[in-house]
């Protein structure tokens, strides 16, 4: 059960964002785990909103030992597909748009935040070459994962 009255939800893309596909064993980003760790320890819920099908995600996330930090989980297959707002919609459900954020690593994830109103962080550790398209997009480009914890403490006022 979602609990909103947490200091907010931050919504995750899979591929290049929480985990490095382009390898032939998908592995996690450096720092994801951390991050994930510290923002659960804060209360924030996690979800995944991905353009990978529902079931692929969840295998990912459960060999990856990561799955149990996320409340839910939006694949292209339960509903319309990604960059359309409704997958964020529907994971969002009883959440202030102020109160969410989306962290991304391409133009569908940003203009799918845009569109449905919510403040986007630019994932470029996986995509370098992106960050002059991102920054036109967000005023929110992260390097590192790490860099993501500045972003979201001044957001949710909270310490990271």
């Amino acid at each position: 059960m979602k609990n909103i009255s947490t200091p907010g939800m931050i919504i995750f893309d899979h591929d290049g964002t929480l985990v490095n596909t382009n390898e032939p064993d998908f592995k996690l980003f450096p720092g994801i785990k951390e991050l994930l760790v510290d923002l659960n320890n804060l209360g924030l819920e996690m979800s995944v909103w991905t353009a990978r099908g529902h079931r692929s995600t969840v295998e990912s996330l459960k060999t990856l030992q990561i799955a149990n930090f996320f409340w839910e989980i939006y694949g292209h297959d339960d509903g319309i597909a990604k960059p359309h707002p409704s997958g964020l919609a529907k994971i969002s459900e009883g959440f202030a748009k102020e109160k969410i954020i989306h962290i991304g690593d391409s133009l569908g994830d940003l203009e799918g935040a845009a569109a449905f109103g919510i403040e986007a962080i630019a994932a470029c550790w996986n995509s370098s070459n992106q960050v002059e398209i991102f920054k036109r997009k967000t005023p929110f480009v992260a390097m590192t994962p790490d860099d993501c914890r500045k972003i979201i403490s001044a957001k949710f006022n909270v310490f990271l």
